[in-house]
């Protein structure tokens, strides 16, 4: 009876395994088909709101363009302090400092499961800090923690290793480098006439967000523990199987003496510049934090990161090579925002913001409105991946909305962060660092991510409803 026990799960595994990925190669199948490239993905949505302003605003096409060429360059200072974020949390995830704590970390885990769980909860920490650098960090651990399991001889699925780092993505704009209560906590803002400046304790740091936060962590180390766990030892690919050529220990590399002969290499190749601007960097934020008092808003983060990096890569020589090598996962940022700013010149310019607010007012209450604005801003982020952008062309059609219903607009600020966050494990957009690194491609681990991102859909949808939320 044992042996048939046995020999039913297995089956019972082979049908789930088969129904994954049946779902898998729909939703891959589907994404290469009708998703093009980021980049066009900006500029057919800037063809589309051109076209809806055209039908639902009196506007005639002259005006519309004058409106998109009006809001196109609106947001450089944004782009480049989102950039800032990608470029230094790149840096920051590979110090030597950074190489030699990850490996430290990562043998700790003793069986298969642990493993997983072990990947799920690292890269939470690597995410919430930043997203940028936790995109590097959590593909670096999740290498070494495959590597790990190799030497200690426990069998682990590198596809589900992955899945399971990756889907801790979900968290990120819930954390310390959230595009929109970031920048809604900074002065000046774009939403500033209409919501003011909203800080991190009413959004990030809310009782609201930490709760359903919490919830959402919990359920995905369910998940990769116990639900979506391989047990098929015949179909689990290890590391090994599927990157030989990575799957080799990574020494960390050891700065070398340089024997100085000039001037310009002694500053250069040596420290103490370093260290003088670091302790300015210090003196700074103790003057920000302690003697006016402020808060972290996308300045200060970047600020933070910076003089870490400063610090941890002491000489500049060594620090100019990690942002030349960090700098080319800024792309997108620099290219599709200005495009991103130009359809938020339209929405807003035209008057479209205000047909889309009375819109989404028309079928939600004070009740289902955070649910209901989550999911709509799923459903626009997987045509535009990016947290900040989106937010530029949302806000100003989601608060209005909020505010005719009651709603808190933390609250609706919120909303958007989960919603926007869930749909990335489904969207590639964000995983392109995260992909290089680790050395799959998406349709390697998203059936894993797909999952989850069913399960944390029903979480959110009813977190965002029912738990409570106070000011």
């Amino acid at each position: 009876m044992e042996i048939e026990g046995d020999g039913f799960c297995m089956s019972s595994h082979d049908l789930n395994q088969s129904g994954k990925k049946k779902i898998t190669d729909y939703f891959t199948e589907f994404a290469e088909r009708w998703v093009p490239d980021s980049y066009v993905i900006a500029l057919v949505l800037s063809v589309v709101a051109f076209g809806l302003a055209a039908i639902f605003t009196p506007n005639n096409p002259y005006q519309i363009v004058q409106a998109w060429g009006k809001g196109f360059w609106t947001l450089l200072e944004f782009s480049m302090q989102m950039s800032l974020i990608v470029i230094t949390g790149y840096a920051l995830a590979t110090t030597p400092l950074c190489k030699n704590l990850i490996a430290g970390v990562c043998n700790k885990p003793s069986t298969a499961p642990q493993f997983y769980v072990w990947a799920v909860i690292i890269s939470s920490i690597g995410y919430y800090l930043n997203w940028g650098f936790g995109l590097v960090f959590a593909a670096l651990i999740t290498k070494e923690l495959a590597r790990q399991a190799a030497k200690k001889g426990i069998l682990v699925d590198y596809r589900c290793l992955c899945g399971a780092s990756w889907t801790a993505f979900y968290i990120w704009h819930m954390g310390l480098s959230g595009s929109a209560p970031l920048l809604v906590a900074t002065a000046n803002h774009f939403m500033v006439k209409e919501i003011g400046i909203v800080p991190i304790t009413q959004t990030i740091f809310h009782p609201y967000t930490l709760i359903l936060l919490g919830i959402s962590v919990l359920a995905i180390v369910i998940l990769f523990w116990k639900v979506l766990l391989p047990t098929d030892a015949s179909k689990i690919k290890t590391f090994a199987d599927l990157r030989p050529d990575l799957a080799i220990d990574e020494k960390v590399e050891i700065v070398q003496n340089k024997k100085i002969t000039t001037p310009s290499e002694w500053f250069t190749y040596t420290p103490w510049f370093s260290y003088i601007i670091g302790i300015m960097f210090l003196v700074y934020l103790y003057y920000h934090f302690v003697e006016l008092g402020k808060s972290l808003d996308i300045n200060v983060l970047n600020f933070i990161f910076l003089m870490l990096i400063i610090f941890l890569y002491k000489r500049p020589a060594d620090l100019i090579k990690a942002i030349k090598a960090s700098t080319s996962a800024s792309w997108g940022v620099i290219l599709q925002f200005p495009f991103y700013a130009g359809i938020f010149g339209i929405m807003k310019y035209t008057g479209l913001v205000d047909t889309l607010s009375q819109w989404v007012i028309s079928f939600s209450t004070e009740f289902t409105f955070p649910a209901i604005a989550a999911v709509l801003t799923a459903g626009i982020g997987y045509f535009i991946p990016s947290g900040g952008s989106k937010w530029v062309i949302e806000a100003p059609f989601l608060i209005p909305a909020g505010q005719a219903l009651g709603v808190p607009d933390a609250k609706t600020i919120i909303a958007y962060m989960f919603g926007g966050d869930l749909v990335a494990l489904i969207q590639p957009f964000f995983a392109v660092p995260f992909m290089a690194v680790a050395g799959l491609e998406f349709k390697d681990f998203v059936g894993y991510s797909f999952a989850a991102f069913i399960v944390l859909g029903i979480i959110m949808v009813l977190g965002l409803t029912f738990i409570p939320f106070a000011l």
